[in-house]
């Protein structure tokens, strides 16, 4: 696979279109298990690595954060401020979308808080390029900031993959084959198209890839980057994580 899947697929209203159950309820889960446990005051400055169209930013900023969301997509951005200008023009003043790579932040000691969530990671194929990432939100934290980290549970995903499922969606069909091979989830998405003009339908075709990372990989790696774990949980209500059943892997993380 094309390391620069991402910008293809990442660019389109399909992507969106894909995944717009993951509403603004869930990301209020996630952004309410970050807040209760760490109770930051109105004002602290909180990082959004790729924030995608801006909905866990959005919801930081009406908590009262100075928030900073940064994507590759340029698509992604645009549609974040568009929703900013539209549903959220009263927290302008506390939000910011820009168009950045998660692995070249270019922030220096500045963040309370820095999030990557809905497994928002492991789009690389090299390892160390995944792990970039890492060093580069470290640097962006002040001494003694924190980072939360949402990701899928490799082990429950190894052991629960659907292969492929065929759905509907926006009166398009839309097939979805799934894999794993070289410690990554690779999926292949066809989305069939009606024409009006003609007989024959249009088939668009996009590719999402996924690396899988243990736990005690991350926490390798966080250390290395200067981050040491404080706290795991396996779901968005903060339960205990188990590598086998766990929805999630979320990753508490402090800047030493």
């Amino acid at each position: 696979m094309a390391d620069n899947w991402y910008k293809k697929w990442f660019s389109t209203k399909d992507y969106l279109e894909l995944y717009k159950h993951r509403n603004s309820r869930d990301a209020a889960k996630i952004a309410g298990l970050i807040t209760r446990t760490l109770k930051m005051p109105r004002g602290a400055k909180v990082l959004d690595v790729a924030c995608g169209n801006g909905r866990h930013s959005l919801i930081f900023a009406s908590k009262g954060y100075d928030v900073l969301g940064i994507d590759l997509s340029e698509y992604l951005i645009k549609e974040a401020e568009k929703k900013l200008r539209s549903e959220y023009k009263r927290h302008k003043e506390r939000l910011r979308f820009e168009i950045r790579d998660m692995r070249n932040i270019g922030r220096k000691n500045e963040f309370d808080l820095a999030v990557n969530l809905f497994s928002s990671f492991g789009y690389f194929e090299k390892d160390s390029e995944n792990f970039k990432v890492f060093k580069s939100i470290s640097a962006g934290l002040k001494n003694g900031g924190y980072f939360f980290f949402d990701f899928l549970n490799a082990g429950l995903l190894k052991e629960s993959i659907v292969p492929f499922d065929i759905s509907v969606r926006n009166h398009n069909a839309v097939v979805q084959v799934r894999e794993i091979k070289n410690n990554a989830v690779y999926k292949t998405i066809f989305i069939i198209r009606n024409r009006k003009s003609s007989k024959n339908p249009e088939i668009a075709k996009f590719r999402e890839m996924i690396k899988l990372y243990t736990l005690t990989v991350l926490r390798k790696e966080f250390k290395k980057a200067g981050l040491k774990v404080i706290k795991t949980f396996g779901d968005y209500s903060g339960g205990r994580y188990n590598s086998r059943s766990s929805e999630r892997l979320i990753i508490l993380a402090q800047k030493k």
